[in-house]
């Protein structure tokens, strides 16, 4: 396919918030050799790592995941990190868990799947290639993944089998002069609340639904083109920008981030979306990529993380915002944030992030390794 020269300067941009996004340089396939013990000089934690996401599996146990197929495992809430084998050394950018079965996507269509908690992990045949930047699981079973060039995947056997599909691409917001600049959307999160409810989201604003585990899907975000209107905007998609995370706690109640401090909230279920704040016309929202959000515990809190080292507070379901207390210093992405029911919390991000938190995501602590503790586990 041919793309307008406006088509490839807006997918450079796009790819560009995706690296931000994400901040996935992609991984080259290297040699699988048997996994050795961290050497003394060589942390397991360093710099240099990129980890993009973590997950609370259960008790005390984390995965985190990312750059180069990196895995670590904790089974003491962050106190201390083993190195997993594994099985591909191309980017791991999402993780997720039920139970102890456990699913990462990562780039070149990687699905990789664990049945013990994160031990040990196989691959998974994805049937695409696309960089995948999500995955969300409901049960052993049912799970989706989306990505690259409007690409989705499903699964009903726990990812024994996956099918490919490319979602089409909306017509809401969407002008005949901008039809051919938008031929597809990456998605860049999906998530799921039971086997027939998701929602994945993505570039230009777009908030997609399915009611039917993915038959069908509607557009949910004509209201927010519709706020951007009353306040003398046009209605066009291509005024809105990515959003990156979406979290439900229930079926009607859901919040979106996103580029340049965009945050969105529903309470009936995505038919109104309302704009929170957007490239910084809210005071304590500042105009930076929000990557993440999650909602530790129904009690309206919710935590976000982005770009410059921010981390953001809300106590009341992401009206009000307020920064947490972090370690000086920390000015990397932050792309991954993940809590058990206790509270216990794990952030990561660029240049070997790792930081904890013992309320919920009030207060951040620096993950500091033992020296000569870190091993490599073995499959």
């Amino acid at each position: 396919m041919v793309y307008q020269e406006g088509r490839r300067f807006q997918r450079h941009l796009s790819l560009v918030v995706a690296s931000l996004a994400v901040a996935v340089t992609l991984g080259l396939v290297g040699c699988h050799g048997e996994e050795h013990a961290v050497k003394l000089n060589d942390d397991l934690v360093r710099r240099t790592d990129k980890f993009f996401d973590v997950a609370h599996v259960s008790g005390g146990t984390f995965v985190i995941v990312g750059y180069d197929g990196r895995i670590l495992r904790s089974e003491d809430n962050g106190g201390s990190w083993k190195e997993i084998a594994r099985p591909t050394n191309f980017s791991l950018t999402q993780v997720s868990f039920v139970g102890e079965n456990g699913w990462a996507v990562g780039h070149q269509g990687t699905v990789v799947s664990t049945r013990d908690g994160g031990k040990t992990w196989t691959l998974q045949k994805s049937n695409t290639t696309k960089a995948l930047f999500s995955v969300s699981f409901v049960d052993q079973n049912h799970g989706w993944a989306c990505g690259d060039e409007s690409t989705w995947l499903w699964t009903d056997n726990g990812g024994e089998t996956w099918t490919a599909e490319r979602m089409e691409v909306s017509q809401v917001g969407l002008s005949e002069q901008t039809t051919l600049a938008v031929p597809d959307i990456i998605y860049y999160g999906v998530q799921f609340i039971d086997s027939q409810n998701g929602w994945m989201i993505g570039e230009y604003g777009n908030i997609r639904h399915t009611a039917d585990g993915g038959k069908t899907w509607d557009s949910q975000h004509e209201s927010l083109l519709d706020q951007m209107v009353a306040k003398g905007g046009n209605k066009d998609v291509m005024a809105l920008g990515a959003f990156f995370r979406v979290q439900f706690t229930d079926p009607q109640n859901g919040i979106i981030v996103g580029a340049a401090g965009a945050i969105a909230t529903t309470n009936d279920g995505g038919t109104k979306w309302q704009w929170v704040s957007r490239e910084g016309d809210k005071p304590d929202v500042p105009p930076l990529h929000i990557y993440n959000a999650v909602l530790p515990g129904q009690n309206g809190h919710v935590v976000a993380t982005g770009t410059n080292g921010l981390v953001l507070l809300s106590e009341n379901k992401g009206a009000d915002w307020k920064p947490a207390t972090i370690p000086g210093g920390v000015f990397t992405w932050i792309n991954g944030i993940a809590f058990s029911p206790e509270g216990k919390g794990v952030l990561v991000g660029g240049k070997g992030l790792i930081l904890l938190s013992d309320d919920a995501g009030q207060s951040w602590r620096a993950f500091e390794e033992k020296k000569g503790a870190a091993k490599a586990a073995h499959s």
